[in-house]
């Protein structure tokens, strides 16, 4: 029988969290799916975990392949998958029982493509603290309107693909950018801009797990930048779209790219000593300060617009206002 769900998740050096990640889908209310464990040629034990986690339920498919990425496991997952949808977890992260349950009664509910939930940022806890349940449905052009609008205002941004359930049709001819970082903005835009309707909640569903390890909070390495060429890519594609809105979104999208590479700059470093970190650090401050103007219009939050604002004028600047933070802290214990 064909299974309603395929739920892809690539392992890579995930062995101390790869069974809390695979409890958690196994767990779901929703048991009509299949798992396909995706082991991107591993060096740990995952490899031998993800064997006998098939051996012991029949909806665990294995697939083992050479080390290619993140973008790359995922589409070896969406090449073998048989269900109606589709859906993504990171193998270090886990979700809630009814995540998927709950995200395939928003599709069928509202008559969409595409359904989302909200997220946290977590270091193992599972505190949720739910505001009251929002949903919204959105339908065309509206769809990457929000994508990119939220993208920009919110810390919890809409860009992930782990916390939705895509109709399979959706990913014919659409697959991850293989060996590029930030997979996941330009692929969402592509996936929205093809469907039909999209459903959002806020329903926290999602456990992000932050270890401090990961590459949002390593140091600054050159391959960072290619952040660039995810918002060269993400113009390029509103271009198609032809919207003017949504043009000077992800444009607004782009110019902030070195916003984020400066703050990541500024809070970890370099993750090695390079001669030529301050020919970089000199480059973005350059193009900030040539976009500051444009992002000051944008619906980026205040706090980060302060931030910006001390970029533009020097990157340590940005120290003072966390170490006055920090000695306040300490004083109120």
């Amino acid at each position: 029988m064909v299974p309603k769900i395929s739920i892809i998740v690539p392992v890579y050096k995930v062995e101390k969290y790869l069974k809390r990640c695979v409890d958690s889908i196994l767990a779901q209310t929703y048991q009509d799916f299949e798992l396909i464990l995706v082991n991107d040629g591993t060096p740990d034990n995952c490899g031998i975990i993800c064997d006998s986690f098939a051996a012991q339920d029949k909806r665990i498919r294995v697939i083992h392949k050479e080390n290619g990425g993140l973008s790359s496991a995922r589409n070896a997952g969406i090449e073998v998958a048989e269900g109606e949808y589709i859906g993504f977890v990171d193998s270090d992260d886990w979700i809630t029982y009814d995540m998927f349950e709950y995200l395939l009664n928003l599709i069928e509910e509202y008559d969409c493509d595409v359904s989302s939930v909200s997220y946290i940022l977590s270091k193992g806890e599972e505190n949720i603290k739910q505001s009251k349940i929002e949903i919204k449905c959105y339908e065309g052009n509206d769809s990457l309107h929000n994508y990119l609008f939220e993208g920009m205002s919110k810390r919890i941004a809409d860009f992930p693909v782990w916390n939705k359930l895509y109709k399979r049709h959706l990913f014919n001819e659409i697959r991850f950018p293989e060996g590029q970082l930030y997979e996941d903005g330009a692929t969402n835009f592509m996936l929205l801009k093809r469907a039909r309707k999209y459903v959002k909640s806020n329903k926290i569903s999602y456990f992000y797990f932050q270890d401090g390890a990961s590459i949002t909070r390593r140091g600054f390495q050159n391959k960072d930048l290619e952040i660039l060429i995810v918002g060269d890519q993400m113009v390029e594609l509103a271009l198609t779209v032809g919207d003017q809105e949504i043009i000077k979104l992800a444009k607004m999208k782009q110019a902030r790219s070195y916003f984020s590479l400066l703050s990541k700059i500024s809070f970890y470093g370099f993750t090695d000593k390079r001669s030529f970190k301050d020919k970089t650090v000199i480059e973005l401050t350059q193009k900030l300060r040539s976009e500051y103007i444009f992002l000051l219009k944008s619906p980026m939050p205040l706090n980060r617009k302060f931030v910006m604002s001390l970029l533009c004028i020097h990157i340590n600047l940005v120290k003072i206002p966390i170490q006055l933070y920090s000695k306040i802290k300490l004083l109120k214990l």
